[in-house]
């Protein structure tokens, strides 16, 4: 039997009932909420059981329809002070059993209205077991959410496009933080924590993707290249693949995700899509000695068996599929890993990447 409040929406009025249509055909129904419009993307799934609005607010997940595995969903309050960007990131939501009417204080709103305000749809009363278990079978498609299920409908690839310019900044900006150093911080669609977790030891001089990085003096002592979203062989990050590559053994190079990417195109490795990605935060990472429990969010990974002969190391690999999750060049001080070691959301264990950040630099 339905729960009364699923049957009614926020208003008092009965809920609607909507659709996720998927690439192949598939129908999965539910409810609607958050914004009545059509979203459209790439339907991927998260584990994690925590962090929904710095997951919603991940520029990682521009393009995407994000699936919620864990069946409750935004049941305890969503401060925007844990928001990862200023808004919400991606295309839709789709949850089991979502609770979009809390009380809360101030620093915050409930998740229908967020949804609501920011123009995204959510699908609510899904069969999300189904859907996960369809997508890890089949891979990530792509998908529809709407009212109307009998029309016809185009799927291009939201990864064809160039994401990273519609999540990364415009120009050249530097921000003051603690300690003397300096960072040319490449940001190809960064989550705020990372930004954040930096400048409690080095002020930020923070770079597009698009920038002429000749035209930037060079009085930063390390470059670092953030998370972001997209498919990083895409043509429009040829200009930081190039600068990765001349800057090599020049300056220490950082990086984190799709960082971790770039790095290992621009030393002569490939990259490959996965078949369902990693999306959570409780991933194990080991190094064959210890395991530290990660968060991810990516859908490409680098292929191990192109680095040989690239001078980088895979120093770490995920314990379930062997995904390449860290990988360093000590001779040219080049070092990256797969996940996100601001652990927003998720586990602290990787954290330490920071200071070895900071010892590179001289700062610890």
């Amino acid at each position: 039997m339905t729960p009364s409040r699923f049957k009614l929406n926020y208003d008092g009025k009965p809920r609607k009932k909507s659709f996720l249509i998927l690439e192949d055909g598939s129908v999965f129904e539910g409810v609607s909420f958050g914004s009545e419009i059509e979203g459209y993307g790439e339907v991927v799934f998260t584990t994690s059981m925590t962090g929904y609005l710095e997951s919603l607010t991940d520029p990682s997940y521009k393009n995407q329809i994000l699936v919620f595995a864990s069946p409750t969903v935004a049941n305890y309050s969503m401060g925007k002070s844990r928001m990862e960007s200023s808004g919400i990131m991606v295309s839709g939501v789709i949850t089991r059993d979502s609770h979009s009417v809390l009380q809360g204080g101030d620093d915050w709103e409930e998740f229908n209205d967020l949804l609501s305000n920011s123009g995204i749809p959510g699908l609510d009363m899904v069969d999300t077991r189904a859907l996960v278990r369809k997508l890890r079978e089949n891979g990530v498609m792509r998908g529809w959410i709407c009212s109307d299920k009998s029309l016809k409908r185009e799927f291009p690839d939201p990864m064809a496009e160039d994401v990273v310019s519609l999540v990364s900044p415009k120009s050249v900006t530097t921000f003051g933080g603690n300690g003397t150093g300096k960072i040319l911080f490449i940001d190809v669609g960064s989550k705020n924590s990372i930004k954040d977790e930096m400048l409690k030891f080095s002020s930020l001089v923070v770079a597009s993707p698009k920038s002429d990085f000749s035209k930037i003096e060079d009085d930063y002592s390390l470059i670092f290249i953030s998370n972001g979203p997209g498919d990083p062989s895409h043509i429009s990050l040829e200009p930081v693949r190039r600068f990765i590559k001349d800057m090599a053994g020049k300056k220490p190079i950082f990086g984190v995700c799709l960082g971790h990417q770039l790095i290992g195109l621009a030393m002569g490795g490939k990259t490959l899509k996965m078949k369902f990605g990693h999306r959570g935060s409780n991933h194990a990472v080991s190094d064959g000695r210890s395991i530290l429990i990660t968060t991810h969010n990516h859908g490409y990974a680098l292929d191990e068996s192109s680095l040989s002969g690239t001078g980088l190391d895979v120093v770490q690999r995920d314990v379930n599929d062997l995904t390449v999750e860290r990988i360093e060049n000590r001779k040219l001080r080049i070092y990256s890993v797969q996940y996100h070691p601001e652990a927003s959301p998720g586990p602290h264990d990787s954290k330490g990447f920071f200071s070895e950040i900071k010892r590179e630099m001289g700062e610890a």
